[in-house]
């Protein structure tokens, strides 16, 4: 069955998206400098909109737009929203963190990590700037932190290529790639080509 996650931007188009036939829903703030989490009184009310209309919402984690690394404080600022998601009924959260040399910053995700649980865990777009080298270890990983999905837009040299290897470590490990930014026409094709189920993006919302 092929999931179509829309992207939202706070709180206003989630009824749009939920009366459109979506499923589950991805909330962030600012998506125009990557996304960033949405403020505590947002969070609640999409939880009781969207679980009173059986859909899942999953909840973008970042401090600030841009590229990571994190520091210290904005790691304990994930760490915080991440519990604040949690007691709030968030399904899933969708983070990352990536150190000085784009591997994955394992003691500053640690942390979020131990917050996340129970929730449904995604590592967020950081992945596509992970050397392909760097690529077998991070998995491994990710998968011991029990990470359930990962995002990846794809190498816009060649897309299919990329989301055609990540796919390949993912399913080693039996985590979910999920596919970010695809042209709802596109969908299909993709889908077809690469056998994935799951897509996610701002762009997405044809359901």
């Amino acid at each position: 069955m092929r999931l179509i996650e829309p992207l939202l931007e706070n709180y206003g188009p989630l009824v749009t998206a939920v009366e459109a036939g979506a499923k589950r829903v991805a909330l962030a703030d600012n998506l125009a400098v990557g996304g960033t989490t949405v403020s505590k009184g947002v969070i609640g009310e999409a939880v009781r909109y969207a679980h009173e209309h059986q859909v899942s919402l999953d909840l973008v984690i970042a401090p600030r737009g841009g590229n990571t690394p994190y520091d210290d404080v904005e790691i304990k600022i994930m760490e915080a929203d991440i519990l604040e998601a949690q007691q709030l009924g968030v399904d899933g959260v969708i983070f990352g963190a990536l150190d000085a040399n784009q591997r994955i910053d394992r003691e500053g995700l640690r942390p979020l990590v131990a917050a996340a649980g129970g929730m449904t865990m995604t590592f967020s777009r950081d992945w596509d700037a992970i050397r392909p080298q760097d690529r077998g270890g991070a998995i491994d990983w990710l998968n011991t932190q029990g990470f359930d999905r990962l995002m990846s837009v794809g190498n816009p040299k060649d897309r299919f290529n990329d989301w055609q290897t990540t796919k390949r470590l993912a399913d080693s490990v039996g985590i979910t790639l999920v596919a970010a930014e695809v042209a709802a026409a596109d969908i299909p094709e993709v889908a077809d080509k690469l056998g994935l189920n799951f897509f996610i993006g701002t762009n997405s919302l044809a359901l």
